[in-house]
């Protein structure tokens, strides 16, 4: 059984999106909230020991710190930034759109629709790329309109990265911007690359091609951002970065479509390790909803099954 165990959270199938707190104790996830229409942000202890309580009336984002927490006021068309512990909360005059905190929380990054013809169904939609300090204040576009579904930041706090295209829908690839200079660097050159993650120390990221015409670039490659240097790995599925950047945490698809199980893979030696057994620990991930724990030591999920919260604990 490799050591893991499972722990169910919730039950009545309420759930979606969980993420862990900072703090590693507690599980944020999004329910309806009984006789409104609008869902909520709900926390439950990460030991099973608790019932889940609301944390927030609305559908909200935590900032990585767990100092700050962006909401939407759907009434003003705005989105609301609270520090906790101080009782002004910051506007930004962003539609509601959703919102990318920085690693410190000082910053946010959102998209802004922007007018252009539409290549294609399968190329993401043309945006503005905005960003802000978290106390609203120096709100604006950053660089010129790209392709792309979502950003992260970068460590530094002076660059996102992204998977995208350019404004006609050509040039596709993962970019950097600087958001000082505005400038935009491809860094990756593929058809359609997708799922990035960007290691906690900014210095390497994760991301799938698909689609490619050689078939040997197709799959999950790991890639320095210094250097360049790019790695097949020898499995396909979800990607998750261990809090210290030394491997990944993997969701191998699997070629059955039956049950999951957990791998890692050592970023220095490509090496894989499972973490699970199918048959003694079975479970079922719905649609890549899980997150590694802030200590590296379990995810939480939500299940295909019963699309209730767990949390499962590896050695």
């Amino acid at each position: 059984m490799l050591g893991a165990t499972l722990t169910r959270l919730t039950n009545g199938g309420c759930c979606r999106d969980p993420v862990w707190h900072p703090d590693g104790t507690r599980v944020l996830y999004t329910d309806t909230i009984p006789g409104q229409q609008l869902a909520g942000t709900y926390v439950v202890p990460a030991d099973g020991g608790g019932q889940p309580s609301m944390f927030w009336p609305s559908v909200a984002t935590l900032s990585p710190d767990g100092a700050r927490i962006a909401f939407p006021d759907f009434a003003a068309n705005v989105t609301r930034v609270q520090e906790f512990g101080k009782s002004s909360t910051a506007t930004l005059a962003n539609n509601t759109a959703y919102v990318w905190f920085s690693a410190d929380g000082r910053q946010l990054a959102w998209f802004e629709r922007a007018s252009g013809a539409q290549p294609s169904s399968n190329v993401d939609r043309l945006v503005h790329i905005w960003t802000a300090n978290a106390d609203g204040t120096n709100a604006r576009i950053r660089g010129t309109d790209v392709r792309a579904g979502e950003v992260a930041w970068l460590p530094d706090g002076q660059r996102l990265i992204f998977a995208g295209r350019d404004r006609d829908g050509g040039n596709p690839g993962i970019y950097t911007l600087d958001i000082a200079s505005g400038t935009l660097t491809r860094i990756v050159t593929a058809f359609s690359s997708r799922a990035v993650r960007l290691a906690p120390d900014g210095q390497s990221l994760v991301y799938l091609a698909a689609l490619e015409e050689n078939p040997d670039a197709n799959g999950l490659f790991l890639m320095r951002l210094d250097t360049g240097e790019r790695r097949k790995l020898s499995v396909i599925g979800g990607v998750r970065w261990l809090p210290d950047s030394s491997g990944l945490i993997v969701l191998p698809t699997q070629a059955d479509s039956g049950v999951d199980a957990l791998v890692r893979i050592n970023t220095a030696t490509l090496t894989v390790t499972p973490l699970t057994d199918r048959v003694a620990l079975p479970f079922r991930v719905a649609q890549d909803e899980w997150q590694l724990a802030p200590d590296g030591t379990r995810i939480v999920f939500t299940s295909l099954d019963d699309r209730n919260i767990y949390v499962l604990r590896f050695a």
